[in-house]
């Protein structure tokens, strides 16, 4: 078309403060959208989405848009989000919806444990039935989750990493390993912590630092350990001086098939990884040629750090593929023209 396609983004979240995955998520595409589209952005929280799909309504805003991109979060969705969302079906207006997680499908591994969990499980089963009904694309960042929602028209949409040139005169601490992230009962957090306590026999200046929440931080850390409480720009210094990232995650159903956003922070800052599996994240890092797999012992992940240490040229080769990869392929620009391309405005 001759003029750029007008896209309308929809939000679950506030993105004022960008220190949530599904936070940072939409506000990349907001920005990458607006590179190649004109963007209206509808984003917030419940209340302030009612308001503003009553005003935007009001205004027939419909009226001025080509196609709908909706980063859908894991709650229910609201009555003025279905009012929306009815509207522009009805208008044949072409609608993706991001579809990012689907714990609630594993009940086993994450019972709810109160009443008020249990309905809102099944809310969101109900949510994401009205989605598969609505939207004409569904997106997944795996093919193992997309497999979970049956829909004519699914297609992989992962995560994204931003292009970063490292900094002047980077220097890497070379026996230095970062885990970014929760510390749930299937992260691994206690993994890391094992399998850097083994390294340590080879390379006894081996540290690990660990950016995790502190009311999630584990008590009684080893000296080895440095807690870190950083997001953003203040998290960048800590993935540039480290030489190796970890995604330590029990094997699991659900971790199985999960893609963290956290994987392309990680290849942002041009860092070898080091991902347990089978999982997608573990495919996709060995397939890719930016790390190594192990299995989810913190014997086998030590082995798997040390034998990166110990080969200085790999960590290098490594580093420079996982900054290719994000330039070249998983990056925001990237990831908003195959959302446009599948609604068919580009």
């Amino acid at each position: 078309m001759s003029r750029l396609p007008r896209v309308l983004l929809l939000g679950h979240y506030p993105l004022e403060r960008r220190d949530r995955a599904p936070v940072v998520r939409t506000w990349a595409m907001a920005e990458s959208l607006a590179r190649c589209a004109a963007v209206t952005a509808l984003s917030g929280s419940r209340a302030e989405r009612a308001v503003w799909t009553r005003r935007f309504l009001a205004g027939r805003g419909l009226d001025r848009v080509d196609a709908v991109y909706l980063e859908a979060g894991t709650s229910t969705m609201t009555p003025a989000d279905h009012t929306l969302l009815r509207a522009i079906r009805r208008r044949g207006l072409p609608l993706g919806i991001y579809i990012r997680d689907a714990y609630q499908r594993f009940p086993a591994l994450y019972p709810p444990a109160t009443r008020k969990e249990w309905l809102l499980a099944r809310a969101y089963a109900l949510t994401t039935w009205r989605y598969r009904q609505l939207a004409s694309v569904l997106f997944f960042p795996t093919a193992g989750l997309a497999d979970l929602f049956p829909h004519a028209n699914r297609q992989l949409l992962p995560p994204a990493g931003t292009v970063l040139a490292p900094p002047a005169g980077l220097v890497r601490h070379p026996h230095r390993a970062i885990y970014v992230g929760a510390n749930g009962p299937y992260d691994g957090v206690d993994t890391a912590v094992a399998a850097l306590a083994e390294v340590r026999a080879t390379h006894p200046d081996a540290e690990l630092v660990l950016v995790i929440r502190p009311a999630e931080a584990p008590s009684h850390l080893p000296p080895f350990c440095r807690l870190v409480e950083a997001s953003g720009e203040a998290l960048s210094p800590w993935l540039w001086s480290s030489s190796v990232a970890l995604i330590p995650r029990r094997d699991t159903d659900y971790t199985r098939l999960a893609l963290p956003i956290k994987l392309f922070d990680y290849l942002s800052h041009g860092l070898a990884v080091v991902a347990t599996g089978p999982s997608e994240v573990s495919k996709l890092v060995v397939a890719s040629g930016v790390g190594v797999a192990a299995p989810p012992d913190p014997r086998q992940v030590a082995a798997a750090i040390g034998g990166l240490w110990q080969r200085s040229d790999r960590v290098a080769r490594m580093s420079a593929s996982a900054l290719a990869l994000v330039s070249q392929q998983h990056n925001w620009d990237a990831r908003a023209e195959a959302v446009l391309a599948a609604l068919g405005v580009l």
